[in-house]
C-alpha cells in the first residue's frame, strides 16, 4: 500500500507526493524550491533515527572531530534511508500574482502592487487598464531568487528618488528598487526589520519612513535611505498607544500626523531575556484580548508609549480587517481599504470617534473582492483599489461612492481565474473522515 505525504512549502503552496511503503517526516522548507526546480533531492528518515540524533555542534551523535563521530558520520546516509529526486503528484498553487500593496506614483504616471503569491512586484502605467477579461502586461516584474522578496505585504514610492519600498511580512525586512528595474535583479538596498513588518509609508518633510510591525503591536521609524542593520529612529508602541496589529500607515506631512489602520487583536510580545530595549520598564503581564478594529491618529513626531490624537472605531464606522490606508489632503480624506466587507471607506481627516465614514463604495457592481491596498492618482482624479481575491486591481472616478461599476480593470489573471488566496499557510492536514484537507491560513 502506497502511503501520501502531505506538504506545505513556503507561503502560498500545498504539495503531495508518494511515500513509499510507510510513512515518513519531511521538512517543508527543504521542498521549497522543488517549484521551480524539479531535481530537488529528498532525504527521508529511517523510522529508526535515534543512531543519528545531531548534537548542537551538528555532528550525529558526538562531537565533531571526536572518533566516534567520524565513524558514524562515515555510514551517513544509513542504508534504510532513501534519497530521490521527486515532483509531487500534484499542487494546490496559484499560478498567477495576486495584488497586495499598493503606491502610485501620479507624477511618473506608475502604480505598483507587491505580489505575495509569487513573490514579485509590478508596476503598471496609470493609464492601464480596460473592460478585456485577458491579463494586463505590467510595465516592469520584479521577480527571482536575488530580489529579496519573500512573502511580500505593503509598498511605498518616492517620487524624488525614483524608487519604491516593499516590505517582507515573514523575514526579510525592505528592499529597496529603482522605478524601471525589472527581471531577477537585486535591490539598490535593503533594510532590516522586525518580523510581521506591513505596512510602509514615506514622509518627505520627515525624511524619514514609518514600517508597522504586527507581531509587536507598533510602528517603527527610520532615516530615508537606512539601509541593513540600521537601527530605528524611534519606535511607537506601548499600552497607551492602543496599537493592535496594525497594518496600514500612512503619513499626512500637511497636518503633521501619522494615520495607522489598526485590526484590534492584541497579545503581549515578551522578550526572551529580561532586558527589553523597547520598553522602558517591566510590567504585569496582561493577556490577550480582541479590540474593534480603528483607526488611530497619532502625531507624526510620536515616540514611545504614546496616546492618538484622535481614534476612529466603532460600529457606525463599519471598519472590518482596514488594511491599506492613505490620505487624500486635496479632499480632506482618510480613505481605507476594507478587507472584511469588500469595501472602500472614506473618513474626514478631522474624524474621531463611533462615525459613519462620508462615502463608501460597495456592492456587487464594484467588483471589490478583498480589498487590501489603496492609492490616490491626484493627477487623473482617480482612485486605485488592490484586490487580493479577485486577481485585479481597480480604477474608480476619485469622487465615487456607492454601488458603482469600476471605469478600468486591471488583471493580472484571465478573468474568472480561481483565487487562491492562502496568505501565509504554514501547516498542512488531511482530514480522514471527510476526505477534506485542512490549511490554516
Amino acid at each position: 500500500m502506497r502511503t501520501r505525504l502531505l506538504l506545505v512549502s513556503g507561503a502560498s503552496a500545498v504539495l503531495f507526493a508518494n511515500g513509499g511503503t510507510r510513512h515518513q517526516a519531511l521538512e517543508a522548507d527543504a521542498l521549497t524550491s522543488m517549484l521551480a526546480a524539479p531535481s530537488s533531492e529528498i532525504c527521508l528518515m529511517p523510522s529508526d533515527s535515534t543512531r543519528y540524533q545531531q548534537t548542537r555542534g551538528g555532528g550525529a551523535g558526538g562531537r565533531i572531530g571526536d572518533e566516534d563521530t567520524r565513524k558514524t558520520n562515515a555510514d551517513w546516509p544509513p542504508e534504510q534511508s532513501m534519497t530521490l529526486d521527486a515532483m509531487p503528484d500534484r499542487t494546490v498553487f496559484d499560478p498567477y500574482p495576486t495584488f497586495g500593496g499598493l503606491a502610485v506614483d501620479d507624477a511618473a504616471g506608475r502604480a505598483f502592487f507587491s505580489d505575495s503569491s509569487l513573490s514579485s512586484l509590478l508596476s503598471y502605467s496609470t493609464t492601464a487598464g480596460d473592460d478585456s477579461r485577458e491579463i494586463t502586461d505590467p510595465l516592469t516584474r520584479v521577480f527571482g531568487p536575488h530580489t529579496g522578496i519573500g512573502f511580500i505585504a505593503g509598498v511605498a514610492v518616492d517620487p524624488e528618488r525614483k524608487e519604491v519600498y516593499a516590505v517582507n511580512n515573514d523575514g526579510g525586512g525592505v528592499v529597496t528598487f529603482g522605478y524601471d528595474q525589472t527581471g531577477a535583479v537585486r535591490p539598490v538596498r535593503g533594510l532590516e526589520t522586525p518580523h510581521q513588518s506591513w505596512g510602509i509609508s514615506l514622509s518627505k518633510a520627515r525624511n524619514e519612513i514609518a514600517v508597522s510591525v504586527q507581531q509587536m503591536s507598533g510602528i517603527v521609524f527610520y532615516r530615508r535611505g537606512a539601509e541593513q542593520l540600521e537601527p530605528p529612529l524611534r519606535t511607537l508602541r506601548g499600552y497607551e498607544t492602543g496599537l493592535a496589529d496594525p497594518h496600514g500607515v500612512a503619513y499626512d506631512d500637511e497636518r503633521k500626523e501619522l494615520v495607522v489602520a489598526n485590526h484590534g487583536n492584541w497579545t503581549e510580545l515578551r522578550p526572551y531575556s529580561p532586558y527589553d530595549p523597547l520598553t522602558e520598564a517591566p510590567r504585569a503581564y496582561e493577556p490577550g484580548r480582541f479590540e474593534p478594529p480603528s483607526i488611530r491618529i497619532f502625531a507624526a513626531s510620536a515616540t514611545g508609549n504614546t496616546s492618538p490624537l484622535r481614534t476612529i472605531s466603532g460600529d457606525q464606522t463599519g471598519l472590518n480587517w482596514p488594511m491599506g490606508a492613505v490620505v487624500d489632503a486635496q479632499r480632506d480624506e482618510i480613505i481605507v481599504a476594507n478587507y472584511g466587507d469588500h469595501s472602500v471607506r472614506f473618513f474626514r481627516r478631522t474624524a474621531e470617534g463611533n462615525v459613519a465614514p462620508t462615502r463608501v463604495i460597495k456592492g456587487d457592481r464594484t467588483g471589490l473582492v478583498g480589498p487590501v491596498g489603496v492609492s490616490v492618482d491626484q493627477v487623473r482624479n482617480e482612485l486605485w483599489v488592490a484586490n487580493y481575491a479577485d486577481h485585479s486591481a481597480l480604477v474608480f472616478d476619485r469622487d465615487t461612492a456607492g454601488n458603482v461599476a469600476p471605469k478600468r480593470i486591471v488583471r493580472n489573471a484571465p478573468k474568472g481565474a480561481p483565487s487562491l488566496t492562502f496568505t501565509n499557510a504554514a501547516a498542512a492536514a488531511y482530514d480522514t473522515k471527510r476526505d477534506a484537507l485542512i490549511v490554516p491560513n
